[in-house]
């Protein structure tokens, strides 16, 4: 696998997502100019905070700090600032005891709301999920998707696309998917594939890009290693995967 000089230099300033940058390090065990081209964009920056350390650390000359620090103008609209620091104070005091574990519980339950709502759970021809004790699994059209389609052959009519599979840290396959009803990824456990995230679909790309994102986000948190490549997820396919 290579890695273009943008996506090297995001990695080496920390700025590219968890699933690159596992890719990255996977590749890097083997790839030794990979790791070279790394080591030396490392010593490079390094280099450069060496060089500009002692410019950051220097103090502000007094005639900016004077700016800085003068009073506002009395003609100047304040009002603004104001009334935006009130409907952020307003809006912390509403979500007051809500984390984000919590926002994301409601909004994973609200996903899943639309779509069994959309599609039931009766386990027909057009359901996505059937209910098995607090567990929902894959059925129909999405069940097919997840135990037959390979990211790397897809064809454009698709109703689900299949985005990564890889080994969770628990040791079974997991597959993320996206598609205009639902997105999330479904786990193997015996011959179904159980559901361990979901986010509600869509249809505009932004929203799509939007989703595929928080999926792969919640696939890094899952995964054991990088993602498999092509040949990886056809053997897997192969033998059931296992």
């Amino acid at each position: 696998m290579t890695f273009d000089e943008q996506t090297v230099m995001a990695y080496v300033d920390g700025e590219c997502d968890a699933v690159t940058r596992k890719r990255i390090e996977k590749a890097m065990v083997t790839d030794t100019a990979l790791a070279g081209q790394i080591a030396r964009e490392r010593a490079l920056r390094d280099k450069l905070a060496a060089h500009y350390a002692p410019v950051m650390s220097e103090e502000i000359p007094d005639r900016l700090a004077a700016l800085l620090t003068a009073p506002a103008r009395p003609d100047v609209d304040t009002s603004f600032a104001s009334r935006q620091a009130q409907r952020v104070m307003a809006k912390e005091q509403r979500g007051r005891g809500f984390g984000v574990a919590q926002w994301g519980a409601m909004a994973a339950t609200l996903a899943l709301g639309i779509v069994v709502g959309q599609y039931g759970l009766d386990g027909g021809s057009n359901s996505l999920f059937v209910q098995q004790g607090s567990a929902l699994v894959a059925s129909g059209t999405l069940e097919r998707t997840l135990d037959k389609q390979l990211a790397s052959a897809q064809a454009d009519d698709s109703a689900f696309r299949i985005g990564l599979t890889f080994r969770a840290k628990s040791g079974v396959i997991c597959r993320s998917f996206t598609g205009e009803a639902v997105s999330g990824i479904g786990c193997r456990e015996g011959q179904q594939w159980k559901m361990v995230n979901t986010l509600p679909g869509g249809g505009q790309n932004d929203y799509r890009q939007a989703s595929s994102s928080a999926i792969n986000a919640a696939a890094a948190e899952l995964m054991e290693d990088a993602p498999m490549d092509a040949d990886a997820e056809r053997k897997s396919l192969e033998t059931g995967w296992r």
